[in-house]
C-alpha cells in the first residue's frame, strides 16, 4: 500500500490534469479556438494520471490498463497536433516548432516502442 503523501502526490496530479481538461471544456463553451496542443497533451497524461492514482492504492493491473491506454492514445495525440499545425498552416500562422517537433519524433518513438515490444515477445516464445 502506497504512503499518505504518495496518494496525495497522485491525486494532485490528477486533479491539475483534470483541472486542464475542464479547461479545455471551458474554452469550447465560451467560444475560443481550441489549444490542440493541449488536447493532445491531455490525451496521453491523463489515463497516466488516473493510473498513478491506481497505483496508489494497490490497484496495479487496473493502473498497467491505464498505462497501456495511455500508449495507444499517442497515435491520436499525434493525429490532433497535425490537426493543429494543418488549421493554423491553412490560417497563414507561422510554424510552432514545439508542436511540430513534437508531432515528427512521437510517431518515431512510438515504432520504436513497437519494434522493442514485439522483439522481447519473440524472445520470450
Amino acid at each position: 500500500m502506497a504512503t499518505k503523501k504518495g496518494k496525495g502526490i497522485a491525486w494532485f496530479f490528477a486533479a491539475v490534469i483534470g483541472f486542464m481538461a475542464v479547461s479545455i471544456v471551458v474554452d469550447a463553451v465560451r467560444g475560443e479556438e481550441l489549444d490542440w496542443v493541449m488536447t493532445a497533451f491531455l490525451l496521453i497524461v491523463l489515463p497516466h494520471a488516473v493510473g498513478e492514482v491506481l497505483r496508489a492504492y494497490g490497484r496495479n493491473r487496473a493502473a498497467t490498463r491505464a498505462g497501456t491506454v495511455s500508449n495507444w492514445l499517442i497515435l491520436p495525440a499525434v493525429a490532433v497536433l497535425w490537426a493543429g499545425l494543418i488549421v493554423g498552416w491553412s490560417r497563414g500562422e507561422g510554424t510552432p516548432w514545439l508542436p511540430l517537433t513534437a508531432a515528427v519524433l512521437m510517431p518515431l518513438g512510438a515504432a520504436a516502442l513497437a519494434v522493442q515490444t514485439l522483439r522481447k515477445r519473440r524472445a520470450a516464445a
